[in-house]
Parts: structure tokens; sequence; C-alpha cells
């Protein structure tokens, strides 16, 4: 399995969620551009617990697990969408919703950007 497809996959759904949250909330060109640099930075932040588990899920599914490639990108995707919950959870009290459907969306569309493995997919 590849390791930058997880770095890939980190940072696209960073980039990517926080582009459908503005979409969602309906703010202008520039009020924007301004707010997802900001909410960018602020994700990069508050996902790094979220991307160490992920790491080691991918370690753990890369060394001793040899299930199906759809598996192992549903494992991952939902760990990713555990994560974003659990953080969101904890940042705040009222109105994760919105964002968490952006962030999980933006999971589960950057994980078919990119090949899981190098080469030749076998599943």
């Amino acid at each position: 399995m590849n390791w930058l497809y997880v770095f890939k996959h980190w940072g696209s759904t960073l980039i990517l969620g926080a582009i459908l949250f503005i979409l969602t909330e309906g703010l202008g060109a520039e009020e924007g551009i301004v707010f997802t640099l900001i909410l960018s930075a602020a994700s990069l932040a508050f996902s790094i617990p979220t991307l160490i588990i992920y790491i080691l899920v991918f370690y753990w599914l890369k060394k001793y697990n040899r299930t199906n490639k759809k598996w192992v990108r549903l494992i991952l995707v939902s760990t990713t969408i555990l994560g974003i919950g659990i953080t969101l959870c904890l940042l705040y009290s009222i109105g994760i919703i919105q964002p968490l459907i952006c962030y999980s969306i933006a999971a589960i569309v950057s994980s078919y950007f990119f090949e899981l493995e190098k080469g030749n997919l076998e599943n």
C-alpha cells in the first residue's frame, strides 16, 4: 500500500471539506476565500490526532491485513469520519452536523482521487 495515499487523502479532505463548508454557508467570494484559509489552518491543527490514528490503522492494515482493497478503503474512510466526529464533538457542543457532513463527504470523495496501492490493483 502507498504511504503517500495517507497524506494525499488527509490534505485533500481538509481542503475539499473547507470548500464544501464554505459553499453550504453561502459566503461571498472575498469572505469565502479568507474563511477557507482560516478554516483550512484550523482544520490542519485539529486534525493531527485523527491523522495519527489514521496512520496507525494504515500501518496495521498494511502489515497484518490481507483483505480486499475495498474493505481497506472503507476502514480508512470510516476511521477518518469517526475522527472528524469525535473532534467536532469535543470542540463544539452545537452545530456540528453541517461541518460533519461536509468533511465526511470530502473524506469519501477524496479517498477515490488517489490509488491506495502503487502499480497494479488486484481488487
